[in-house]
């Protein structure tokens, strides 16, 4: 019957492939019952290494010694399968189509070339420089440019199915299988070929065929990059859910490595020719280049250059001749795109409302200016806290439901001097919660310690501001402590311990005050406003970070701390007379 290339068509193909895997099926068993295979792994195998122990090389060796079994010819010319074909009987139209396939069936040497859709593999035999079809449906467009050997069936449409496992073979062992081969002629069984490739495989081990999943399920290779396991899923995606659940991975894999990696990749394919693949590295660096660049837009630690030094090691690699000339190409293309400033980010918002926004972080970098950067005495900063309060509480009265949602999100650091952490540290996350920000602790470039504050404008802002308050309070308190009667009576490493008690009970005191007083301030906007007001400035801060791919991995402490208590108790009173909105009247 004539085939015309329409989804009957290939229908039809796969159910011939369904009935020679069904056919195979039976006599691979019982191959596998009477030993052959096994006894065949263990000569490739005596005197080279030990059976390996994971199960898919062990279920590798098995397939290709089954696969050598079954087409074997005996001293009369004839394989197991010759045999087989011999003595079954067609039922039906696939039937027949299948035992002539299988009759047909050729080991041949070959390059993957490209996938063409998604069921259809182009191919090169490598011996007689013939074009051939492949019916598949899982070898990924990353394999492209793969030697390998397959036993493969013409098919009367025109296209081949493959009966024989899946692998790549590195050039060397291409080379060697191709001294076997009479150029310009096919291989037939390629007997000879196919036991001594099989064994050299077995012997060096299995390099895996980058694969996809029939379903949503992909089967990636574990020794491939993560640029490439992207791209792997870029091409298997299925429907609106799963675009978006690899957008937001490839957001949270938003990094400078990451960058220049999928460029370096987008090169490569465009050299190759292999259009799907450059488009799918060229969707994935075009998301991974906006997501940094609205991270430095929004100030987050670290990203603010981030463009800048990705251009300096494309061009390096360039130089060096380790990336194509597209790479830069794509890059600047891409950076002309998200690298301008942010186009009208606040366009949505009542210019009222953004006047007023600016007018209250003026303020508290005034105030900031006036305590922090010059000095101050404990009752001006802790006047200078309650005034911080007060402005954020005034702001949030002002706010309905609407303009906090289109309100806009940044970051800000706050850069320590210290290593390792310390008391003061115990105070950062109350800090966040009480201005309702989010936090977290990174390492700077010189390896100390940084916290980052993100959230709406004017809370990181207070958040900054109140957490140098802190640190004066820290400063004035232990400087105050130093000359309190339960120190001065201690001696050597009992000062020690009782100097750190006292700034784990300061922290504790700061840290119980300020979780106290953020309960109070969430009960008065809530019956202020109208309107859940911290509950909404959650969402819209974590739906930024979504959006910005901001990852984190939470580390736990199970060090131990030698107290003293006398100091301790000391710390925490003081601690909880730390007063940042007494202006509030509460």
């Amino acid at each position: 019957m004539p085939f015309d290339g329409t989804s009957d068509d290939l229908e039809h193909d796969f159910d011939i492939l369904e009935a020679i895997g069904r056919r195979l099926d039976g006599l691979m068993k019982g191959l596998i019952r009477a030993g052959g295979p096994q006894k065949t792994i263990r000569r490739w195998l005596v005197g080279h290494r030990d059976t390996p122990e994971d199960a898919d090389s062990q279920i590798s060796l098995m397939a290709t010694a089954t696969d050598l079994e079954l087409f074997t010819p005996s001293m009369s010319g004839k394989t197991p399968v010759d045999r087989c074909l011999g003595s079954w009987r067609p039922e039906t139209d696939q039937d027949q189509a299948a035992f002539d396939a299988l009759r047909a069936a050729q080991f041949r040497l070959v390059r993957i070339i490209d996938r063409d859709g998604p069921d259809i593999v182009r191919l090169r035999d490598l011996a007689t420089q013939e074009n051939i079809v492949l019916l598949n449906s899982i070898i990924s467009p990353l394999a492209a440019g793969a030697p390998t050997a397959m036993r493969l069936c013409p098919l009367a449409s025109g296209r081949h199915v493959l009966i024989s496992p899946l692998f790549v073979i590195d050039e060397a062992m291409l080379a060697s299988a191709l001294g076997l081969v009479r150029t310009g002629r096919p291989m037939g069984h390629g007997h000879r070929c196919a036991v001594n490739l099989y064994r050299d495989i077995a012997r060096r081990g299995f390099i895996p065929m980058p694969t996809l999943a029939v379903s949503a399920e992909i089967e990636i290779p574990p020794d491939i990059s993560e640029i490439q396991r992207l791209a792997i899923r870029w091409l298997a995606r299925d429907g609106e859910e799963d675009q978006a659940a690899l957008i937001a991975e490839i957001r949270r894999a938003a990094c400078l490595d990451n960058l220049v990696d999928a460029c370096g990749w987008y090169s490569n394919a465009a050299t190759d020719g292999r259009e799907n693949v450059q488009q799918a590295f060229d969707g994935i660096t075009d998301i991974l280049m906006e997501t940094l660049s609205q991270r430095g837009r929004a100030g987050v630690g670290g990203y603010i250059d981030i463009l800048d030094r990705a251009a300096a090691e494309i061009a390096h690699h360039i130089a060096a001749g380790a990336m194509a000339v597209e790479a830069r190409a794509l890059f600047e293309r891409l950076r002309a795109r998200w690298a301008p400033g942010d186009p009208a980010s606040q366009a949505g918002r009542p210019s009222t409302a953004r006047a007023e926004l600016d007018r209250i972080i003026q303020r508290i970098l005034a105030l900031r200016a006036k305590t922090v950067d010059r000095g101050c005495t404990e009752q001006e900063a802790m006047a200078a806290a309650a005034k911080v309060a007060e402005l954020l509480d005034r702001h949030d009265l002002s706010l309905d439901e609407v303009t906090v949602r289109k309100s806009d999100c940044a970051g800000l650091a706050v850069q320590t001097s210290r290593r390792r952490r310390a008391p003061i540290d115990s105070c950062v996350r109350p800090v966040a919660m009480f201005c309702d920000c989010r936090v977290w602790s990174e390492d700077s470039a010189d390896g100390t310690l940084r916290y980052m504050f993100f959230g709406l404008k004017a809370d990181v802002e207070a958040a900054r501001f109140l957490h140098d308050l802190i640190e004066l309070t820290f400063e004035t308190e232990t400087t105050a402590f130093r000359n309190n009667k339960v120190y001065l009576t201690l001696r050597g490493g009992q000062r020690r311990t009782a100097l750190n008690s006292f700034q784990i009970g300061l922290a504790n005191g700061i840290a119980t005050k300020l979780n106290a007083l953020k309960s109070a301030r969430t009960a008065t906007a809530a019956t202020t406003t109208g309107f859940d007001l911290v509950a909404v400035k959650h969402s819209v801060v974590e739906d930024e970070m979504e959006r910005l791919g901001l990852r984190f991995v939470a580390k736990s402490s199970s060090s131990r701390r030698f107290v003293h208590s006398e100091a301790y108790e000391t710390g925490k009173i003081v601690g909880a007379q730390f007063e940042p909105n007494a202006s509030l009247g509460q």
